[in-house]
């Protein structure tokens, strides 16, 4: 019987249920003194709309390194069912250098050609420190980068594009790197100014962009669709630093850009779901 590859993608319903991950990282870091804070559209929506931005359901939060360590130390003892924190020290298809905490009853896949089949879930950045300094910031960014993408291409259907240079390309890297040497090496990069008396922070997800320490120092409690989330006490700064003074405005029309999934249902576990199988079908489906 051939896998059904098309799904109804309710917006709302979608929001909601993720509403609860949110609730469950905030009751889970208050409990084990663990700061952490919305970040990026998180923020920018708890900010401007109480709640998600109309169009967007992508949920982000970010902690300082060591706090950041401290939750993935004691992930599996602190997260209740049926959350998970996956992160690629715990799961070898996960290919993302930052952890998500996701809803296991679920099933999602974000991106068919990374062959990783999870739950909707929240993404969880670390804050690491950074030169204040463009210049030196430029260059340990660009130089992590180059492994983010390493990663990419190791994890990426070879065939993406079908037979060809692309393929070869991809193909080469597979053969030559070893996913978890490369890991290994943008996570070092990543804690490359750690202890260094840094004044500044990124989460390496926004290109160069940085943000004050002092603007973590503390949190405040903003609404986020009815219920307490902990944002940064500068929490303007960062908006301001992320999307410009302007942040309180809303975009045109045009660049209000719903986050697409290649998959998703909401009523079954992700340990269920053949995500080889689902390939093969979107594959000839010529989707």
């Amino acid at each position: 019987m051939a896998l059904d590859t098309t799904y109804n993608y309710d917006l709302r319903t979608f929001q909601k249920r993720s509403v609860v991950l949110l609730e469950t990282i905030h009751n889970v870091c208050r409990k084990h003194g663990i700061r952490y804070f919305l970040i990026d559209g998180t923020l920018l929506g708890a900010v401007r709309h109480q709640g998600f931005i109309p169009w967007d359901d992508d949920m982000d939060i970010a902690l300082m390194r060591n706090d950041y360590d401290e939750l993935i130390k004691h992930a599996d003892e602190w997260i209740p069912e049926p959350f998970r924190i996956v992160c690629h020290e715990n799961t070898p298809k996960y290919p993302k250098y930052f952890a998500k905490l996701e809803d296991t009853s679920t099933t999602i896949v974000e991106n068919i050609y990374l062959g990783y089949a999870g739950g909707i879930y929240i993404d969880i950045f670390p804050l690491d420190e950074v030169p204040s300094g463009l210049v030196r910031r430029a260059v340990h960014y660009y130089r992590f980068d180059r492994y983010r993408s390493l990663l990419y291409f190791l994890y990426r259907d070879p065939y993406k594009h079908g037979k060809g240079f692309s393929s070869f390309y991809t193909r080469l890297i597979q053969k030559l790197f070893d996913k978890e040497r490369i890991h290994r090496k943008a996570d070092a990069l990543l804690r490359e100014y750690a202890g260094r008396g840094m004044d500044c922070v990124m989460t390496h997800d926004n290109k160069l962009t940085a943000y004050r320490k002092s603007c973590f120092n503390d949190s405040v409690t903003l609404t986020f669709e009815g219920v307490e989330a902990d944002a940064p006490v500068l929490y303007k700064e960062v908006l301001a630093d992320t999307y410009g003074d302007d942040f309180m405005e809303m975009p045109p029309e045009a660049k209000r850009r719903a986050h697409y999934h290649d998959y998703c249902d909401l009523n079954s576990p992700y340990r269920d779901f053949d995500i080889r199988k689902f390939i093969e079908e979107r594959k000839k489906s010529g989707k």
